[in-house]
């Protein structure tokens, strides 16, 4: 790495660590005071009987806990667009200070002046796919919370209600832990192809299998055979339970938060998404397909988005840095926005592979005229 990639990797990567915090920061603030009693509650509980001093603290300790763990969901929604201010900064600071007119008067092109703009825009957004995979689904729990869970380490458990599996087995529970996957008293309904019950299985908690991720171990599990004996007088024989400590069913607890959290989907990894796809059955796979795709296809779209935007600042020219700076402005929310909702739309008899890299496709070519077009 020469002197001038140094810098400009040194320069690129101090703003965008500026920026990003500065956003995380006035981000968190605005919603402390937005939502400044429900804090002072929790604080309110937890230093009773003591002095001012000790629930300020409290306070903010209760603001951290709650706000702290966004910080890996603000990366994964916002790095490429930070990465671009990063540059906007960056090229700004070298182009007042005439170090463009200096490189190229020493033979140095702007082409090659942008490529470390380029890796570091790289680095940031390979940082976000092992933030996706290894962060984000561990503070998962922590993130669903509401302001009403302030206080708690994660969102609270909520009861199932009758969910169907990919065999038409109903399944119904007390509550799911989303923070441990935890069942209580889950109970099965087996039925037969005209909708009657024919089995039902019980226990008094489950724990998802995670050797086989087929299914769930149960507690204290039962199971009842149900045998009609006139259907016209609706007449049943249940049958002694029988001891079980295993239930096959695609039910997970990813699939079962899901239901229940739509915005889940976006906090898990590649490899949750993998065990999905395996055993989906009840839930959109095509969904689950453009999530995985786009894990990678947001990653070209973030290096073609700096590519056609690098122009506005790397430049000889005489420019007006606030002009440029409302161009880059709308063209990266254009593209970075409206390319993440085009991802994960669907798109009629187009595959999903397709249908995720569509918005990379597209700006292909932009981005190739753009730094071809470059006057250096």
């Amino acid at each position: 790495m020469n002197k001038l990639t140094r810098s400009v990797v040194t320069r690129m990567t101090f703003n965008f660590v500026t920026l990003f915090v500065l956003i995380f920061v006035l981000g968190s603030m605005i919603d402390l005071i937005v939502n400044l009693e429900e804090f002072d509650k929790v604080a309110t509980r937890l230093t009773e009987g003591k002095g001012l001093f000790s629930k300020l603290v409290a306070i903010i300790y209760v603001a951290f806990g709650f706000e702290g763990p966004r910080v890996f969901q603000v990366y994964a929604y916002f790095h490429g667009l930070i990465a671009i201010g990063a540059m906007g900064f960056t090229a700004t600071q070298m182009w007042k200070s005439r170090e463009f007119v200096a490189m190229m008067a020493a033979g140095i092109s702007l082409r090659k002046i942008a490529t470390p703009f380029i890796v570091v825009a790289f680095c940031i957004s390979g940082i976000a796919l092992i933030n996706q995979e290894f962060m984000l689904p561990k503070v998962a729990p922590l993130l669903l919370r509401s302001h009403s869970d302030v206080g708690n380490d994660s969102v609270q458990a909520f009861p199932v209600p009758f969910t169907p599996d990919r065999n038409n087995t109903l399944l119904i529970a007390s509550s799911l832990d989303p923070a441990t996957g935890n069942l209580s008293y889950p109970t099965f309904l087996i039925r037969n192809g005209d909708g009657q019950m024919t089995q039902r299985v019980y226990a008094t908690s489950a724990i998802w299998d995670k050797t086989t991720n087929g299914g769930w171990l149960l507690e204290g599990g039962k199971s009842s055979q149900i045998m009609s004996e006139d259907e016209a007088d609706n007449n049943v024989t249940t049958y002694v339970p029988e001891d079980v400590e295993f239930f096959e069913t695609d039910l997970s607890p990813h699939l079962l938060t899901l239901h229940r959290y739509s915005q889940y989907l976006g906090l898990l990894g590649i490899s949750q998404l993998n065990e999905m796809l395996e055993s989906v059955g009840t839930f959109d796979i095509g969904l689950l397909k453009r999530h995985w795709y786009a894990r990678f296809s947001t990653i070209a779209m973030n290096i073609f988005a700096m590519l056609i935007v690098i122009p506005l600042f790397v430049t000889k020219e005489q420019i007006s840095i606030v002009r440029q700076s409302v161009r880059c402005a709308a063209i990266s929310i254009t593209i970075l926005f409206g390319g993440s909702f085009i991802m994960l739309m669907a798109l009629p008899e187009i595959p999903a592979i397709v249908s995720v890299f569509l918005p990379a496709i597209l700006l292909f070519p932009i981005a190739l005229v753009r730094i071809a077009a470059m006057r250096t």
